[in-house]
């Protein structure tokens, strides 16, 4: 059975709040040291944050199907590149988690699949 998961997300709106005095506690509610760590090689983290908040909403719809995602906060999961560059997801459940993550002007998109 697969289960989807696809959500998009505004530029504009996460480089307002990187850019207010609710950063650090927005990036650290949402996002693992290891994600704000691999953001430091990134040109533009206002890009950078809005594939992985699009991507882990994605992953918490997908997740939704199996009645899990309660268990799994936004920090609980996550987005990290390969050393080729590709995304992939680390989190709690035991789930096969693929996941695609686009930039196109203002907007971030990310797509998933879950294989059960």
């Amino acid at each position: 059975m697969l289960n989807l998961g696809i959500d998009i997300v505004s530029i504009n709106r996460i480089q307002s709040i990187l850019n207010s005095d609710k950063e650090l506690r927005f990036l650290n509610k949402i996002f693992s040291e290891k994600e704000i760590a691999e953001s430091e090689n990134k040109g533009d983290k206002s890009q950078y944050f809005s594939g992985r908040f699009a991507a882990k909403e994605a992953v918490k719809k997908a997740l939704s199907s199996y009645d899990i995602s309660a268990r799994q906060s936004f920090k609980s999961i996550e987005i990290l590149n390969s050393k080729s560059g590709k995304p992939y997801v680390l989190s709690r459940s035991n789930q096969d988690i693929n996941i695609s993550i686009s930039h196109d002007g203002n907007y971030a998109i990310a797509f998933c699949v879950i294989d059960k």
